[in-house]
């Protein structure tokens, strides 16, 4: 018994998640069986399941998850960089900081919805606009979290740096790219959900494939288990970039435990 304890208190996060995973699925399926009885509206688990293994075989979901990942990965990581780039720019520079912001500001209030169907008369119904669209809503919180992430290092690490000798190039890359990753690396993270939502607008317009149209197409055809798994898909494949990149920021930054 005790070694069951201590298993489970090694792993408590992990078995905790699944638990509420399951817990959630379970009450669900209930729900759609004992009180929901229009498939019209809402279906458990059971027929998201069924619909996903006839999309399966009819290789449906491998052609509309491959054409969502390229779009998501090439925008999202082009939206990274970027980010990353601008947000330093702005943080060391208060004469790029002052011409860019207005910009930045203005484009990051502006709806998604309706910059995608700008991006589609610009650039046509190929992957360039749907890129386009992933990349203008991944880079803001990329860029935010880097500039705020440069400009709030603990100034009593630098003095300590300038005291000892330390030039500027040693300061940056000794003291203030350390102090920041985490903060770059929760833009990064914050990001994925931006991304994966510009993936799917740009997929309502003007697109033959993708988990955007997949759910698009099933809802105007009132199949609607078949709309549940292009957002299960969405969900899943949310999830495990989300993960996936607060492992690599612990690989990056041990020292630092993110509370996300």
């Amino acid at each position: 018994m005790s070694a069951v304890v201590d298993v489970y208190r090694a792993h408590e996060k992990q078995f905790d998640a699944v638990l509420s995973v399951v817990l959630g699925l379970g009450i669900w399926q209930l729900v759609d069986v004992f009180l929901i009885h229009n498939p019209l509206v809402s279906v458990g688990p059971a027929r998201i399941a069924e619909a996903f293994l006839k999309l399966l075989a009819r290789g449906e979901i491998a052609r509309h998850v491959y054409a969502t990942f390229v779009e998501f990965v090439l925008g999202y990581a082009v939206g990274a960089v970027v980010g990353i780039a601008l947000g330093v720019m702005m943080a060391l520079k208060r004469a790029i900081k002052n011409v860019i912001n207005p910009w930045v500001t203005i484009a990051y209030n502006a709806p998604v919805i309706l910059l995608a169907p700008l991006f589609i008369t610009a650039l046509g119904v190929g992957i360039a606009s749907k890129i386009a669209v992933v990349f203008i809503s991944a880079v803001f919180p990329v860029l935010f979290n880097t500039y705020t992430g440069i400009t709030t290092v603990d100034a009593r690490l630098v003095e300590a740096v300038r005291a000892f000798g330390g030039t500027p190039r040693q300061i940056f890359f000794k003291v203030t790219v350390p102090s920041s990753i985490p903060m770059v690396m929760t833009g990064l993270r914050l990001s994925v959900g931006r991304a994966i939502v510009g993936a799917i607008v740009s997929e309502f317009f003007g697109s033959r494939a993708g988990i955007g149209y997949l759910i698009s197409a099933a809802s105007e055809a009132f199949r609607t288990a078949d709309a549940f798994v292009g957002v299960a898909l969405l969900a899943i494949g949310g999830y495990v970039t989300f993960e996936a990149l607060k492992y690599a920021e612990r690989k990056i930054a041990p020292w630092y435990e993110s509370k996300i």
